[in-house]
C-alpha cells in the first residue's frame, strides 16, 4: 500500500516538475518591461562606422563633441548612455531619440577652447543636424525632429506658406516641415546661443533654390534667410525651435490648368480645358469663359494628388502648380437665329405656249446644261396623274447611285429613306452656292418674277421669292442648339420641328397650279459660325428629315450630304473628324472661325419633315448677308514695337453680354470677326509670358455710315481714339512683368553714333547697285537725329541792363531792352532763336523745343513744338507771395524744365540749355507751417540757393546739360558751379556769352556737340553672301556736301585740298571663307569733315546658288527697313518711287553676310553694323495652254486638270528623257501650291498657266547646273469623269498640252466583304431567315466615320449567293460593300433566332456575349507564297513574255503610284496585302518608294484581252503570256507573278451564327405500386421519322474492353446520383415500350408517348396531342428543368422487405447473453478459487 502511495506522490511531482518547467520557460520569453520609470541603462561605446538606425518609430541621434586642436594623450571618453522613450503626440507621429554622446577634453588646465557639438537625427529619407558650441544646451539634451503630418496641421502650415510666397513672390515646388526641439528628461529647452542647421533631402539639389520658414504659434511665418549649399543641404541658422518649414522653390511661373466638365451627366465629360502661366501670388480673374454654361461649383488640386471644393475661385493667389476643376451647369435659352427662306413656285400658270415655273430658270454659277441633266424642284414621276411638273420639265433627269447603290433619277422619289449624294459641289468664296449639274438657282439671294397676264390685267408672279425676315428658334441647352421651330417677320409661331415642317404656308402663292395643300417648294439657309478655342467636348450635326439636305463645313467640305427626293432620313457628323482633334490644333487652328453652312429643301409635294440639332462652342447663327457685320484687329507689341503672341482677350457687347475670345497670333495680330453694330468692352484677360496684364479696358464702337457699311473704332477710357502703328493698325503695348525703371537720377545715358546707311536699287537689267555711306553726322537721311531742346531762359529784372554793364550806371538799365541790341534780354533771345533756325535746318535732325522763363519763380513759355517758339516778352514775370518778380531762382527754372522734360519723347537726345546774367539769389523753403515760400538774400550771391538749384538739378534726367552766361563774367560767377551736381553720365558745358560773338559760337559748340561726330580711322566693310557676285570690279565712290553737291576735292591732315582718291582707297578681298569683301578705307589721320557723306557703290547679281535657293527654298530673308535707295526730299527708304521697295522690308536673299563701319573717336575706336538689303533673282518664266476635247459631244462635263512639271536630267543620274523626274512646289517653290484648274464650256474648255518657272537648277559635283522645265496636262479624275481617259498630245514646241476624251475602263472599287456563316440549319431554315417581312439583319457602323451599313439576304438570289451543303449543316452567305473602309466596326445583328435552337455567336473569331456596343476590328489577309514569273524590268513600248500569272504591278513616273492588276477583284484587306508585297525586298517585288493602299490603282478581270487604259497609257494582257505596253512615258518599271493567300477566305469581317438544336435529358424511375424502386427494368425508344414513322433508336456505349458497341434498349437503374436514362434528347414525337420487367415485377403493357419541344417534355397520346389527365401507371415530373418519368409495375409475388433492422437486434441480444453466460462462469470459478 505504502508502495503504491510512493508510486503515486513520485508521478505527481514529476508532472509539478514538468509544469513549472513549461511555465519558466514561457516567462523567459516574454518582452521586457519598456516602462519609462524602469528602464536598464546599457552603456556603450559605438563604433565609428555603427550605422544609424532610420526607423522613423526608433530615431537616432548622434552627438559628437569634437577634441581641442591640441588633443593630449590622456583623454576622458564619457559613456554612452542609450535611452528607450516613448512619446504619445496626436498631432505628430511618435519619435524615439535615442543619443550618441563623444566628449573630448584636453588636459590643459590653462588654456580653455569652447568645444562643439553635433547632434544628428533621421526623418524619413531626410537628414537633420545640428550644429553649435557645446554649452548652447544641456550636456543631456537629446535632438528631437518629427516630420509634421496632420492634416490639419499641415493645412495650416501650407496656408502660412502660400501667405510668405504671394508675399515674397515666389513659387512652390514642395513643402517640408518638422518640429524640431531638445529635450531634457522630456521637457523641452531652448539653446542659449544660435545653432546652426542642416537638412538634408534627396529631393533638393544643389542647383535649386530654397526658404526656410519658421512658422510660429500664430501661423505667422518667418523667413530663416537659408539657403541651399553645394552639397544639396538646406541650411540655415535657428535661434530657437519650433516648427520649421523648408520650401523648395519652383519656377518663375506657376502653371495653372483649368478643366471645364459637365456636372449634368453622371460621366461628368470634360467640355473645356486650358492653361494659364501666371506669376507667383497672381489670380485669375475670370474663369468663366463659356456663355451658354454657368458655374455651379469647382475644386482645386492639393499637394497631395487629391482636389478640395472652392468656396470663391476669385480668392485664389497661385503659388505653385495645380489643376482647377470647374463643373458647369448648362444654361437653357430659347434663342432666335437668322435665316433665309427660298419660295418656288413650280407651276406658275401657261400663257401662249409658254409654260412659267421656277424651273426654267438658270444658275450662271454652276455648270451648264448637258444631256438634260438638271436639278429641279418639284418630283418628276412615270404616274400620269401625278403632275407636279409640266411636261415641258420633265425631261430634267440626273441619274446617279443612291446610298443603296442604285441608280436613281436625282429628280423623283427614291421610294425611300435612300439618298443621292454627289449633287453639291461647295459652297464658293463669295458666299455662292455651287451644285455639280445645271439648277434654276436654288439658293440665289435674289427674288425672280415674270408679268402674267394681257395689257389690260397685267399680274406680277413671282418665280422664287426670297424672305429674309424669318427667324429659326432654337431651344439651347449648354453647346447644344435644338431647333423648335420658325417664326415669321411678325415674329409669330408658322411651325414647328419635325413633322409637318411647312414654314411658308401662309404665303403659298394664289397662282401655284401645284399641288397646294401645302406651299411645298422652298429652301431653307442658315449659317452657323464658331471657334474651336479652349472647347474639347462633342462637336457634332444632327439631322433627320426630308428632302435634300446638305452641311457644309467653311464652305468646302460637305460633311452631311443627304440629297434627293426621300422620306425622312438621318445622319449624325462628329466635325472633330474634320477639323482634327483639339489636342492636335495649334493654337491659331484653335482661334480659327469656322461657318457650318446648313443647306434645306423641299423639292418633292409630301411628307415634310425637319429636325436638327448641333453641339458646337460660342456658336453663332449668323445672318447670310454678311454686309451688316464687320471685323476689328489690332496688334500686341511690346514697348519697342514687336508683336507678342499668346495674349488673350475678350469682346464682350454691351447690350447682350455676349463674349468671344481671340487670342495674339505669332506677329501680335489679334482679330475679332463679324461683328454686328453696337458698343463692345475689350479687355485682355491674359499677358503673353514675362508681361503684365493690364488693369484698364477698352471701348469698340460698331458703327454704320450713311450706306449701311459697319466699320470699328478702338476707344480708351477717356474716350480718345487707341494708338495706330505707321500702317493705320491699332496698337495695345503690354508692360515687361519686370518694369522698366525710370532713370535714377544722376545717372543717364548719351547715345552718339556716326551716321552710316546701306541700301541698294535694282536695275533694269535685273543688277543692282549697292551702296554704304557714312558720315560725320549723327543721324542720317533715314534716322533723323531726334533732339529735344529745351532753354531755360532768365528774366530777372537785370536782365534789362547792357551787355557791358559792370558799374557804369549808363550802362545798367535799357527802357528799350527788348529790341536794344546791346541788352542782355535781346542777346540771350538773339542767340536762342539763331540756335533753334540752324537746328530746324539741320539736315537729318528731328529737333522740337521748350522755354522755361525764371525770375523770382518760374513758368513755361512754350510747351514742346517743332512750329512757332514763344519766348518771353519781358522781364520780372513771376512773383511770389512774399517776393517781387525779378529775382534770381534758379531752383525754379530748374524745376519747371523737369517737368517738361518727363513729358518729352522718350526716344529722343534730351539738351537742356540753362542761361542767366547773374548768380542765384532766391530758393525754396519751407515755413514752420509747412508752407513752401521764397527765400534768399535778393541781391548778391545766396549760397542756399545755389545748392538747392544743385539738389534740384541732381534729381533730373537729360543727356547733355549746359550754363550759358549772358553779360560781365563777373555777374555770374558762380554759374558753372551748377554743372557739377548733373546726373551722372550727362554730357556738360559751361560758356560765357560775354557778348553776341560769343554767346553765338557758345551755341555753335552746343549744335556740333549733339549733331556731329568728327572721328577717323574709318574703315567700309561689306562682306557679301553666296547668294551675291560683284558683276565687275567696278567700284565708285563719291562724296556729298549737304545740299547733295558732289565734292572733288578733301583736306589732309595739313589742310591741303587733294583728290578724293588720295583719302579714300575701294578694294575686293576674300576673307577667310572665301567671301568676297568691298573694303572702303581712309587714311587714318583724315578726319570726317562736317555736312560730308562718303559713298561707295558697287555691282552686284544674284549667284546661281542663289536660284537654287530660290528654287529649294523660296526666299528665306526680309530685308532690313530702310535698305531701299532713297531719291529725294519728299521719297521716303522703302518706298523708292524707281524701285518699288525691292528691300525694305521685302522677302528676298541677304546682299552681305555683314558690313560694319569702325573708326575713332575720342582716342576710342567703335564698330557699327549697316543694314542688310536684300535682292532678289531675275527668274524667267513661261506659260503653258491646256484645250479640252471631247470624242462626242454628249460626254461633255466639267472635269480638273492638273499641270504636271518635270525635268529630264538632274543630280540622280537615273533621270532621263524615259525616266523623267515630276516636279512639285515642294521642289519648286515658285511652282504654283495647287496645280488644278477646271475646265468647262463656259471657259471654253481652255486655261492659260502663267508665270511658270522654266529652268530647273540642281547641284552636282561638278557645281550647280540648270536644265529646262517640261510642262503636261493629266486629268483628274472625278466620278463624273471616271468613265473616261484623256489622250495627250503636245504641241511641237511643248507649251500647249491637247486631251482628248474617250471611253476607258473602270478601276475596281474598293470593298469590304462581309460573310454569314450558318452551322446547324438546313438552306430551307436559312430561306426562312431570310424572309424581307421579318428579315435577318446585320448593322455594321465604322467608328471613325460613323457610317452605318445594313445588310439582309436577298431571298430572290439566295441560292446564287449561298455556298454550302445540307449534310454538313453548313452556309455560306457573302456581302461586297463597295466604299467601305477598313478598321474598327460596331456589329450587331437582330432577327437571327431559331425556334428550338440555340445560337452561338462569333465576329472574327471573338464570341458574342452582349450585342449592346460590340466592335470588332477587320480582319488582315496575309499572302503565303509568291512566285515571281521574271525580275523586275524597266518599262519600254514592247511586249514582254511573263507566262500565267495572277498579279502585274507596274511603277509610274509621277508621284511613285503604282498600276496593279489582279485575275480576280481584291478586297482591301486583301488590297493591303498586295501593297505589303510591292514593298517587300525580300519576299516580294521590292519596289521603293515603299507603296501606299492611296497610291495603288487596282484593276482586275480574266487577263486584260482589250487594251486598257489607265491615265494616257494603255496596258494589254493576253491573259497566258504576253504583256504589252504604250510608248507613254508614265511606265517605270513592272514586274508580274502568282500569289496565294494564307485563307481562301479572307472577308474582312466574318460573323459565324453556330445553331444548336434544344434538347432534354429524361430520367426514367421503376417503382412498384407501392412506391418500391426497381432496378433491372429495360426499354426500348422509338422516334417519329420525316415519313411519320417510329424508328427504332439506338445507343452508343463503350464496353469494358474499351470499344464502342451500340445497343437497343434503355436499362434503369435507381441508384442515388445516377444519371438520366435519356440524354440530349431532340425535337421529336416518342414512345417508350418496356421490353423487360424487374424480377417478380409484370412487364408494362401499354406504350408510354410523350414528345420533346425546344427542351419542354410532354405526355402526349399516339397523335401526339397533349394528355388532359395523368396515366394511371406513369407520371412525368418537372423539378428546375430536370425531367422524371416514373413508370409503376405490378408485383407477380411479395418478400420481405429490405432495409429493415433484419437479424441485428436478435444478434446483439445473442451477444450479451454470452457475455452474460462469462461473466457467470468466470464468477463461479472465481468463488471455487477462494473457497479452496
Amino acid at each position: 500500500m505504502k508502495s503504491k502511495i510512493k508510486k503515486r506522490l513520485i508521478a505527481f511531482m514529476l508532472c509539478m516538475v514538468l509544469v513549472l518547467s513549461s511555465a519558466t520557460s514561457a516567462f523567459a520569453d516574454e518582452p521586457q518591461n519598456t516602462d519609462s520609470q524602469s528602464q536598464a541603462e546599457v552603456v556603450t561605446e559605438p563604433a565609428a562606422d555603427e550605422p544609424q538606425n532610420t526607423d522613423s518609430q526608433s530615431q537616432v541621434e548622434v552627438v559628437t563633441e569634437p577634441a581641442a586642436d591640441e588633443a593630449t594623450e590622456d583623454t576622458t571618453t564619457e559613456d554612452t548612455t542609450t535611452e528607450d522613450t516613448t512619446t504619445e503626440d496626436t498631432t505628430t507621429e511618435d519619435v524615439s531619440t535615442e543619443n550618441t554622446i563623444t566628449e573630448d577634453v584636453s588636459d590643459t588646465p590653462d588654456i580653455e577652447i569652447p568645444s562643439k557639438k553635433e547632434w544628428s537625427v533621421q526623418v524619413g529619407n531626410a537628414t537633420v543636424k545640428v550644429n553649435g558650441s557645446a554649452d548652447a544646451l544641456p550636456a543631456d539634451a537629446q535632438l528631437s525632429v518629427t516630420e509634421i503630418t496632420s492634416e490639419d496641421e499641415v493645412k495650416e502650415i501650407e496656408k502660412a506658406v502660400e501667405e510668405k510666397a504671394i508675399e515674397e513672390q515666389f513659387s512652390i515646388k514642395n513643402i517640408f516641415s518638422y518640429d524640431i526641439k531638445f529635450l531634457v528628461n522630456g521637457s523641452e529647452v531652448q539653446p542659449t546661443t544660435p545653432v546652426q542647421v542642416s537638412v538634408d533631402t534627396p529631393e533638393i539639389t544643389s542647383s535649386e533654390n530654397a526658404a526656410v520658414l519658421h512658422v510660429d504659434d500664430n501661423n505667422v511665418a518667418e523667413d530663416m534667410k537659408g539657403a541651399v549649399d553645394g552639397e544639396g543641404k538646406v541650411v540655415f541658422d535657428a535661434p530657437h525651435f519650433s516648427k520649421y518649414v523648408i520650401v523648395q522653390k519652383g519656377n518663375s511661373k506657376v502653371n495653372v490648368t483649368i478643366e471645364y466638365y459637365d456636372d449634368t451627366q453622371n460621366s461628368k465629360p470634360m467640355i473645356y480645358a486650358s492653361k494659364k502661366e501666371l506669376s507667383p501670388g497672381e489670380s485669375i480673374s475670370n474663369y468663366d469663359i463659356a456663355d451658354n454654361w454657368k458655374i455651379n461649383w469647382a475644386a482645386k488640386s492639393t499637394t497631395d494628388g487629391n482636389f478640395e471644393r472652392i468656396s470663391d475661385l476669385n480668392e485664389i493667389k497661385f503659388v505653385s502648380d495645380c489643376t482647377i476643376k470647374v463643373y458647369y451647369t448648362p444654361k437653357d435659352e430659347t434663342i432666335a437665329g437668322s435665316t433665309k427662306f427660298y419660295d418656288y413656285t413650280v407651276k406658275a400658270g401657261a400663257r401662249n405656249g409658254t409654260y412659267y415655273s421656277f424651273n426654267q430658270l438658270t444658275n450662271d454659277k454652276s455648270p451648264n446644261i448637258v444631256n438634260n441633266q438638271k436639278l429641279i424642284a418639284g418630283s418628276n414621276s412615270n404616274d400620269p396623274n401625278v403632275n407636279q411638273n409640266y411636261q415641258e420639265y420633265q425631261k430634267y433627269k440626273i441619274s446617279l447611285k443612291d446610298s443603296n447603290n442604285d441608280t436613281k433619277d436625282a429628280n423623283c422619289y427614291t421610294r425611300g429613306s435612300s439618298t443621292i449624294p454627289g449633287l453639291l459641289k461647295e459652297i464658293d468664296d463669295s458666299g455662292n452656292v455651287i451644285f455639280n449639274y445645271a439648277e434654276p438657282g436654288f439658293f440665289v439671294d435674289s427674288d425672280y418674277s415674270i408679268q402674267f397676264g394681257g395689257y389690260i390685267f397685267d399680274e406680277k408672279r413671282n418665280l422664287r421669292k426670297v424672305y429674309d425676315d424669318y427667324t429659326l428658334e432654337f431651344k439651347r441647352k449648354g453647346d447644344t442648339y435644338t431647333l423648335n421651330g420658325v417664326r415669321n417677320r411678325s415674329g409669330d409661331w408658322v411651325t414647328g420641328a419635325g413633322n409637318n415642317f411647312y414654314p411658308l404656308d401662309s404665303v403659298l402663292p394664289s397662282y401655284e397650279e401645284s399641288q397646294r395643300s401645302h406651299n411645298y417648294y422652298f429652301g431653307m439657309r442658315y449659317d452657323v459660325t464658331f471657334k474651336i478655342g479652349d472647347y474639347v467636348g462633342p462637336l457634332n450635326y444632327k439631322f433627320t428629315g426630308d428632302d435634300d439636305l446638305w452641311v457644309v463645313l467653311d464652305g468646302k467640305k460637305i460633311v452631311i450630304d443627304l440629297g434627293g427626293i426621300h422620306s425622312a432620313a438621318g445622319k449624325t457628323v462628329d466635325l472633330w473628324y474634320y477639323i482634327g482633334q483639339a489636342a492636335n490644333l495649334t493654337e491659331a487652328q484653335k482661334q480659327q472661325n469656322h461657318t457650318l453652312t446648313i443647306l434645306y429643301m423641299e423639292r418633292g409635294a409630301g411628307e415634310s419633315n425637319c429636325q436638327m440639332e448641333f453641339t458646337l462652342p460660342s456658336a453663332k447663327i449668323q445672318q447670310v448677308d454678311q454686309t451688316q457685320m464687320t471685323n476689328i484687329s489690332f496688334y500686341k507689341t511690346d514697348a519697342e514695337g514687336n508683336g507678342l503672341p499668346g495674349a488673350q482677350f475678350s469682346l464682350t457687347n454691351d447690350s447682350t453680354q455676349a463674349t468671344m475670345p481671340a487670342v495674339s497670333d505669332s506677329e501680335g495680330l489679334v482679330q475679332f470677326q463679324q461683328l454686328v453694330a453696337g458698343t463692345y468692352t475689350l479687355t485682355e484677360t491674359q499677358a503673353p509670358k514675362g508681361y503684365v496684364t493690364p488693369t484698364t479696358s477698352w471701348k469698340v464702337k460698331v458703327t454704320a455710315d450713311s450706306n449701311k457699311n459697319l466699320s470699328a473704332k478702338i476707344y480708351l477710357a477717356d474716350s480718345r481714339e487707341l494708338g495706330k502703328l505707321t500702317g493705320g493698325e491699332y496698337q495695345i503695348i503690354n508692360s515687361a512683368s519686370t518694369p522698366v525703371q525710370p532713370p535714377t537720377p544722376g545717372i543717364v545715358e548719351t547715345k552718339k553714333e556716326l551716321s552710316h546707311e546701306k541700301y541698294i536699287a535694282k536695275n533694269k537689267d535685273g543688277t543692282y547697285n549697292l551702296t554704304l555711306n557714312v558720315s560725320g553726322a549723327v543721324g542720317s537721311e533715314s534716322y533723323a537725329n531726334k533732339l529735344d531742346v529745351l532753354f531755360v531762359m532768365d528774366t530777372s529784372n537785370s536782365m534789362k541792363w547792357g551787355m557791358t554793364y559792370s558799374g557804369d550806371s549808363s550802362k545798367k538799365y535799357l527802357s528799350d531792352y527788348r529790341t536794344n541790341s546791346e541788352s542782355r534780354f535781346y542777346n540771350q533771345q538773339k542767340a536762342v532763336e539763331d540756335a533753334i533756325a540752324k537746328l530746324k535746318n539741320k539736315k537729318n535732325v528731328d529737333a522740337q523745343f521748350a522755354v522755361v522763363a525764371f525770375d523770382t519763380q518760374a513758368g513755361i513759355k512754350t510747351n514742346w513744338t517743332k512750329d512757332s517758339i514763344t519766348y518771353p516778352t519781358s522781364v520780372g514775370n513771376y512773383e511770389s507771395n512774399n517776393w517781387e518778380a525779378g529775382g534770381t531762382n534758379y531752383q525754379a527754372g530748374l524745376r519747371k524744365a523737369d517737368e517738361l522734360l518727363k513729358k518729352g519723347r522718350t526716344d529722343a537726345t534730351k539738351i537742356v540749355v540753362f542761361l542767366s546774367d547773374g548768380d542765384p539769389t532766391l530758393y525754396y523753403g519751407t515755413n514752420i507751417y509747412g508752407q513752401e515760400r521764397v527765400y534768399g538774400s535778393g541781391s548778391g550771391y545766396d549760397k542756399d540757393a545755389m545748392t538747392n538749384a544743385q539738389a534740384q538739378l541732381g534729381t533730373m534726367s537729360m543727356n547733355y546739360f549746359y550754363t550759358v552766361g549772358v553779360g560781365p563774367q563777373k555777374s555770374y560767377s558762380n554759374l558753372s558751379s551748377l554743372i557739377s551736381s548733373a546726373p551722372s553720365g550727362t554730357v556738360t558745358g559751361s560758356y560765357n556769352g560775354t557778348d553776341s560773338s560769343n554767346l553765338k559760337n557758345a551755341f555753335d559748340s552746343i549744335i556740333r556737340d549733339a549733331t556731329e561726330l568728327l572721328c577717323t580711322d574709318v574703315t567700309v566693310t561689306d562682306t557679301l553672301t553666296d547668294e551675291v557676285e560683284l558683276v565687275n570690279q567696278d567700284l565708285q565712290v563719291v562724296v556729298k556736301d549737304e545740299t547733295g553737291k558732289v565734292i572733288t576735292k578733301l583736306k589732309d591732315a595739313s589742310g591741303d585740298e587733294v583728290a578724293v582718291s588720295e583719302i579714300i582707297t575701294v578694294s575686293t578681298a576674300k576673307d577667310s571663307n572665301g567671301k568676297t569683301q568691298i573694303i572702303m578705307r581712309f587714311k587714318p589721320s583724315y578726319k570726317l569733315e562736317s555736312g560730308y557723306t562718303y559713298y561707295v557703290t558697287a555691282k552686284i547679281q544674284p549667284t546661281t546658288k542663289a536660284y537654287l535657293k530660290y528654287q529649294n527654298e523660296s526666299y528665306t530673308d526680309t530685308g532690313d527697313e530702310n535698305t531701299d535707295e532713297y531719291l529725294g526730299k519728299d521719297k521716303k527708304p522703302g518706298k523708292d518711287t524707281r524701285n518699288d521697295g525691292t528691300s525694305s522690308k521685302q522677302k528676298g536673299f541677304y546682299s552681305n553676310e555683314s558690313a560694319n563701319v569702325t573708326y575713332k573717336y575720342n582716342n576710342e575706336t567703335y564698330e557699327k553694323p549697316y543694314a542688310k538689303p536684300v535682292i532678289q533673282v531675275n527668274a524667267s518664266t513661261d506659260s503653258h495652254t491646256v484645250h479640252k476635247q471631247w470624242e462626242n459631244d454628249s460626254d461633255k462635263v466639267a472635269v480638273d486638270v492638273e499641270l504636271k512639271a518635270y525635268v529630264t536630267e538632274a543630280a540622280d543620274s537615273k533621270i532621263n528623257p524615259d525616266n523623267p523626274k515630276y516636279l512639285t512646289n515642294e521642289d519648286v517653290k515658285n511652282l504654283p501650291t495647287s496645280m488644278k484648274v477646271n475646265l468647262s464650256e463656259a471657259k471654253e474648255w481652255t486655261y492659260i498657266w502663267e508665270n511658270l518657272p522654266d529652268k530647273y537648277f540642281y547641284e552636282t559635283t561638278d557645281g550647280i547646273k540648270e536644265t529646262d522645265i517640261h510642262y503636261t496636262v493629266e486629268e483628274v479624275q472625278t466620278d463624273a469623269t471616271k468613265a473616261f481617259y484623256g489622250q495627250v498630245t503636245e504641241s511641237s514646241d511643248g507649251k500647249t498640252t491637247t486631251i482628248l476624251n474617250k471611253k476607258k475602263d473602270q478601276e475596281d472599287k474598293p470593298f469590304i466583304e462581309v460573310t454569314k456563316t450558318f452551322k446547324g440549319l438546313t438552306k430551307t431554315q436559312i430561306r426562312e431567315l431570310a424572309n424581307p417581312e421579318n428579315p435577318y439583319t446585320i448593322t455594321l457602323i465604322h467608328t471613325d466615320t460613323n457610317t452605318s451599313k445594313t445588310l439582309t439576304m436577298n431571298a430572290g438570289e439566295l441560292n446564287d449567293i449561298l455556298q454550302g451543303n445540307d449534310n454538313e449543316k453548313v452556309w455560306t452567305y457573302t456581302w461586297k460593300l463597295e466604299d467601305c473602309l477598313d478598321g474598327t466596326y460596331k456589329v450587331s445583328e437582330s432577327n437571327y433566332g431559331k425556334d428550338g435552337y440555340d445560337v452561338t455567336v462569333t465576329v472574327n473569331g471573338q464570341q458574342v456575349i452582349d450585342w449592346n456596343d460590340f466592335s470588332v476590328s477587320t480582319k488582315q489577309a496575309t499572302i503565303e507564297e509568291y512566285k515571281q514569273s521574271r525580275n523586275t524590268t524597266t518599262c519600254s513600248p514592247k511586249t514582254f513574255s511573263i507566262g500565267k500569272v495572277n498579279l502585274i504591278v507596274a511603277k509610274l513616273t509621277a508621284n511613285e503610284e503604282y498600276f496593279v492588276w489582279t485575275n480576280t477583284p481584291v478586297s482591301i484587306s486583301e488590297r493591303k496585302a498586295i501593297v505589303k508585297l510591292i514593298s517587300d525586298k525580300t519576299n516580294g517585288i521590292g519596289f521603293s518608294p515603299e507603296a501606299e493602299l492611296k497610291k495603288c490603282y487596282f484593276y482586275s478581270g480574266n487577263g486584260i484581252k482589250d487594251t486598257l487604259v489607265f491615265r494616257n497609257g494603255e496596258i494589254k494582257y493576253d491573259g497566258q503570256d504576253e504583256l504589252t505596253f504604250d510608248a507613254s512615258k508614265q511606265w517605270s518599271m513592272f514586274a508580274a507573278g502568282t500569289y496565294t493567300f494564307t485563307e481562301t477566305q479572307n472577308a474582312e469581317i466574318q460573323i459565324t451564327n453556330t445553331y444548336s438544336e434544344q434538347t432534354a435529358d429524361l430520367d426514367l424511375i421503376k417503382t412498384s405500386v407501392a412506391g418500391t424502386k426497381f432496378d433491372g427494368a429495360e426499354f426500348k425508344l422509338y422516334k417519329k421519322n420525316d415519313e411519320r414513322a417510329y424508328e427504332l433508336q439506338k445507343f452508343e456505349y463503350t464496353d469494358k474492353s474499351g470499344k464502342n458497341q451500340t445497343r437497343e434498349t434503355i436499362q434503369v437503374i435507381n441508384t442515388e446520383g445516377s444519371e438520366a436514362e435519356l440524354k440530349n434528347l431532340q425535337s421529336g414525337q416518342y414512345y417508350l415500350e418496356e421490353v423487360k420487367a424487374p424480377t417478380a415485377c409484370m412487364l408494362l403493357a401499354d406504350k408510354i408517348y410523350f414528345k420533346q419541344e425546344k427542351g419542354v417534355i410532354i405526355l402526349t397520346d399516339k397523335n401526339g396531342k397533349a394528355l388532359s389527365s395523368e396515366p394511371t401507371m406513369w407520371t412525368l415530373s418537372n423539378t428546375a428543368g430536370k425531367y422524371t418519368l416514373t413508370v409503376q409495375n405490378e408485383i407477380l409475388y411479395s418478400l420481405p422487405s429490405a432495409g429493415g433492422t433484419g437479424i441485428y437486434l436478435y444478434m446483439i441480444g445473442g451477444m450479451l447473453l454470452m457475455f452474460a453466460a462469462v461473466w457467470i462462469l468466470y464468477k463461479n470459478k472465481c468463488k471455487e478459487v477462494l473457497e479452496k
